[in-house]
């Protein structure tokens, strides 16, 4: 057992003699060559007359051996003989002879244990090659995290996970320098420990026990190479150390001053706050470039000229390789007079990929904005801010030269893929073209992939969509054969939403899992939040709404957090889920932000999506508006998004019972979407036709059946619940297909905006249904009312409090003075009237279904009306009680947001509210533990997804998911979701659980 001092030697053994009293084990400490063979052979209970026989066999190695020999075949027991401190003994000794022969003749019952700071004092490698020797290093003895984690909370009496992780980085887990350090800290207020942690103990014993008892030599070989982010033998012989292999070996075997990594060693933590901070090392510098290892040289070049080269050299191979917080920390370093152009680019593209756009355009202000190189990569700051009319006018500034170039190549793609953004299609088909010849006259990759990423973009959107993959793959090739891991992430990201238009959701998920990946790895969070984006895109296309739900917030926040204009993207995509599950209110808030972004900045193809989402949702209040937009988004363009806008137009012109124009879209979208291969467009435009073209019940089956099989072959779960709901409610009736549509995350489908669900939703004219989850709306005989109709706001105010009242008749009084307050009850009296009068007309204007509001002098009360909350509420009561699966998950899918969620400060909703979101959780909960019990990993992935969309700090929620992820094998999203869970926990002050 070899170690240094403190490494924990004697307390280790000391603890498994103590587990195992049964072995009888005996003692030797600070043994030297003079007392040991006395002791051992009191140890050993030796033979008489054994004794007298060393002094002969003192200078003979075989006559040593068979006094050993002698020694182990006179044991009748099995006995156990510790030597502590063996490093006492020098080799070729007799004491260390003896121990030798011991070990190779002492028997079956003798079993030795050296402890030692040093080596044996004799051979065992042959010993070791049988099997007879197990040795336990320092390394084997030093605490993992776990341990001192574990440690850590008993002696300082709280969790302490970011203490516990410094620690162990300070000290590599060398067990007495973890004690003392804890220890230590027990002393000091628990808010000031991190910040205390250097001024311990630790280094004086480092000093007192370690460093004194080396020479200076040691010394000054510590202080160099604390400088070095790694070093080899070789690497020291280069800059000057006189240090052998074995040295540095037996230095490494103490895992104190350094450590060692296969073939590489590195100074510990605590050696190098100790020795502080060494001057750089030119020499090392040159060794490190000189074997491709870029980012060390850079990390220790001591020389500004040196640096200087080596960046303008390497930055743009750093880049490609991801690794821009190491280049723009060199950059930094270079002094003022030392920067050239190079050097400005450098950095400029570094902070650029890390979304500093700000440093970014600092760094290259001062450059020639005429430059092609400089031209590209201002523009491309813009472009990724998604203020495409200013990266065109950067781009512009680029002047072209008669000898073509890799940066005009790069400059004419990247001009390219910003016109087509701005709708420019035919000028961008042509700037991409001359860009990929000038690529292949220069022979330069990346501009190649550039240049065939926009040519991927035109042609996908032309509806040559086998060119557009042709272009994809090209693209992709020569990324990846420029080494250029970020270009190689766009490319993905591109891909994926072209497959992801054609329906092929699960080759657009390989692409994006890709990206993602690979985009954090480079440190790139704009091209993360595109390809998280991008994801979301698909997993919506699979029916997968809560996990698209997460990865748009994800986008959302990584865009906000780096102010990219780009933001109005995933705002979108959440209108999108929201309208998906019904949530109109949310659905609305999230179109209309994403709108503002997107007017501002001109994109036409993100307004017409937009647009198409709100008079879907604008139809259920104001169905002339909702025309108004339908036309606005079909005017827009005819890009990738026009069969989505004539579907939305088609739908509402559905709704308001105009089947002529509502039949024309539907053929003029399925056309289109048949041409582009849009295979999910497709099928929503037969549905759409089967409703408002079909002229016979049998046309309209063939219809329904016609996108029932687009449905499968993508593989849309939910299109093809929807199509058996909506085929359900045409034919015989509903059955399982309500429930499989809950199942899918559709809270209600009779509260969708313009669609399939809706249309047929309406075909059921018998109920009048109130609602408050999500936001108050009434609908009666089928359709919704509007705002105009209920001709006063106090009126469906009053309605909204009386459902909160939960069937109790409540005074007058109490409801004049929660719609006038502060008033006087006698001026309220005739308001309250008028206020009932019209909630009950409103209700039921034709008299059909009986006293809704019952009133008489002194209360008021609601009774028989259907009301969205208390459904939920009592489904879920009995779905908790029966813990019936089908019960739960048909209960849960009543929740459609929270309680009037349009009126968030509104005191007297707060009971009901809170109610409902508890009950809620519960039932998330329940069904999250069901589906993990059954190995479901992705139904619970979803239910926990919705837990933390209601309540982001929920820790329990956070923990399981991360859990569930990793029983999944889905490592990647589990440390993403670990990294969400610990930045939430951090909003809060709360110390994170460890990941376990």
């Amino acid at each position: 057992m070899r170690a240094g001092p403190g490494g924990g030697k004697t307390s280790a053994l000391r603890e498994w003699a103590r587990t195992r009293p049964e072995v009888p084990v005996t003692w030797l400490a600070r043994a030297d060559d003079a007392t040991l063979v006395e002791e051992l052979c009191q140890a050993l209970d030796a033979p008489a007359g054994w004794l007298r026989s060393v002094g002969p066999a003192a200078n003979d190695p075989a006559r040593t051996a068979a006094l050993a020999a002698e020694l182990g075949a006179a044991l009748s027991r099995s006995t156990v003989v510790v030597i502590d401190e063996a490093e006492r003994l020098a080799p070729e000794t007799f004491g260390a002879r003896l121990l030798e022969g011991l070990c190779r003749h002492g028997g079956d019952n003798l079993h030795l244990v050296l402890i030692s700071r040093s080596a044996v004092p004799f051979p065992i490698q042959r010993m070791c090659g049988l099997g007879h020797v197990l040795q336990v290093s320092a390394e084997q003895l030093s605490f993992s995290p776990e341990e001192t984690r574990s440690l850590a909370g008993v002696v300082l009496e709280e969790e302490a996970e970011e203490l516990a992780r410094e620690v162990q980085n300070l000290t590599a887990g060398w067990p007495v320098a973890v004690r003392l350090a804890l220890s230590w800290l027990r002393g000091v207020p628990a808010k000031d420990r991190l910040g205390r942690l250097a001024a311990g103990p630790v280094f004086d014993y480092l000093v007192e026990e370690v460093l004194n008892g080396g020479d200076a030599r040691t010394h000054e070989f510590l202080r160099t190479v604390a400088a070095l982010p790694w070093f080899t033998p070789e690497l020291c012989t280069a800059i000057g150390l006189d240090i052998s292999r074995n040295e540095i070996d037996a230095l490494a075997a103490q895992h104190i001053l350094i450590t060692r990594r296969e073939d590489r060693y590195g100074v510990t933590t605590l050696v190098r706050e100790y020795v502080g901070q060494a001057d750089r090392q030119p020499r090392a510098a040159r060794w490190y470039e000189e074997r491709g290892f870029i980012r060390e040289a850079l990390a220790v070049s001591g020389d500004p000229v040196h640096l200087v080269a080596m960046i303008e050299r390497w930055w743009e191979a750093l880049l490609a390789e991801g690794h821009p917080a190491e280049l723009a920390r060199a950059c930094r370093a270079v002094p003022k007079k030392l920067r050239s152009s190079a050097v400005d680019l450098a950095e400029g593209q570094a902070r650029q990929v890390q979304g500093d756009w700000a440093g970014a355009l600092e760094c290259l202000r001062h450059a020639e904005a005429t430059d092609p190189a400089v031209a590209w990569r201002i523009g491309m700051i813009y472009y990724h801010r998604g203020d495409y009319r200013t990266a065109l006018k950067a781009f512009e500034r680029g002047v072209l030269t008669e000898e073509p170039t890799p940066d005009e190549a790069m400059l004419l793609a990247w001009t390219a893929s910003a016109r087509w953004l701005l709708g420019d299609v035919a000028d961008a088909e042509d700037l991409a073209r001359r860009a990929l010849t000038m690529a292949s006259t220069c022979g330069d990759e990346r501009a190649a992939a550039c240049a065939h990423i926009a040519l991927a973009m035109v042609t996908h959107d032309e509806g040559d969509l086998a060119a557009s993959e042709r272009h994809s793959a090209l693209a992709l090739a020569a990324a990846e054969g420029s080494g250029d891991l970020l270009l190689a992430v766009r490319v993905l990201a591109n891909r994926a939403s072209g497959r992801t238009e054609e329906a092929r959701y699960a080759e657009a998920l390989e692409d994006l899992e890709l990206a993602v990946r690979r985009a954090e790895l480079v440190g790139a969070p704009v091209n993360a939040a595109i390809a998280l984006h991008n994801r979301a895109e698909a997993l919506m296309g699979l029916g997968r709404l809560d996990e698209a739900l997460a990865d748009f917030g994800q986008a959302r926040d990584i865009f906000g957090r780096v102010g990219s204009d780009k933001l109005g993207h995933p705002l979108a995509g959440l209108g999108r889920v929201h309208l998906e599950l019904g949530d109109l209110t949310r659905a609305k808030v999230s179109y209309e932000n994403a709108l503002r972004h997107a007017e501002q900045l001109q994109n036409v193809q993100l307004t017409q999506s937009i647009l198409a989402g709100l008079a879907r949702i604008q139809v259920v209040d104001d169905p002339s508006g909702a025309l108004n937009l339908a036309e606005r988004a079909v005017a827009a363009g005819g890009g990738s998004g026009q069969a989505g806008a004539l579907l939305a137009a088609g739908w509402v012109h559905a709704e308001i019972g105009d089947r002529a124009t509502a039949a024309a879209y539907a053929r003029s979208a399925r056309a289109l979407a048949t041409n582009r291969r849009d295979r999910a467009g497709t099928a929503e435009a037969l549905e759409l036709s089967a409703l408002v073209v079909a002229g016979s019940p049998g046309e309209r089956d063939e219809l329904f059946e016609a996108a029932a099989r687009i449905w499968r072959q993508i593989g849309s779960s939910l299109g093809m619940a929807r199509n058996r709901f909506a085929r359900a409610c045409l034919g015989d009736g509903l059955g399982e297909e309500e429930l499989e549509l809950r199942r899918g995350g559709i809270r209600n489908p009779h509260d969708s905006g313009a669609g399939l669900l809706r249309a047929v939703a309406l075909l059921d004219q018998s109920a009048v249904l109130f609602c408050v989850l999500g936001g108050v709306r009434l609908s009666r005989y089928g359709r919704s009312v509007g705002a105009a109709e209920w001709q006063s706001r106090k009126a469906r105010d009053l309605l909204t409090w009386l459902v909160c009242q939960r069937g109790r008749p409540v005074a007058r009084e109490a409801a004049m003075e929660v719609l006038w307050p502060g008033e006087e009850p006698a001026k309220c009296a005739n308001r309250l009237s008028v206020a009932l009068s019209t909630v009950r007309s409103v209700l039921d204007p034709q008299r059909k279904f009986g006293e809704f509001v019952r009133a008489d002098k002194y209360t008021i009360q609601l009774t028989g009306l259907r009301v969205d909350v208390e459904e939920f509420l009592s489904a879920a009561a009995k779905a908790l009680e029966s813990q019936d699966d089908d019960l739960l998950v048909a209960a849960e899918a009543r929740y459609t947001g929270n309680v009037c969620e349009d009126s968030p400060y509104c005191d007297w909703l707060e009971p009901l509210r809170e109610e409902a979101l508890a009950v809620y959780q519960a039932l998330l909960r329940k069904l999250a533990v069901r589906a993990q019990q059954v190995d479901d990993h992705d139904r619970a992935v979803r239910y926990l997804l919705r837990l933390l969309e209601r309540d982001g700090f929920d820790e329990v929620a956070h923990l399981d998911l991360v859990r569930t992820l990793t029983r999944a094998r889905r490592h990647g999203e589990a440390r993403r979701r670990y990294r969400i869970y610990v930045e939430a926990m951090g909003e809060l002050g709360v110390e994170p659980a460890p990941l376990s």
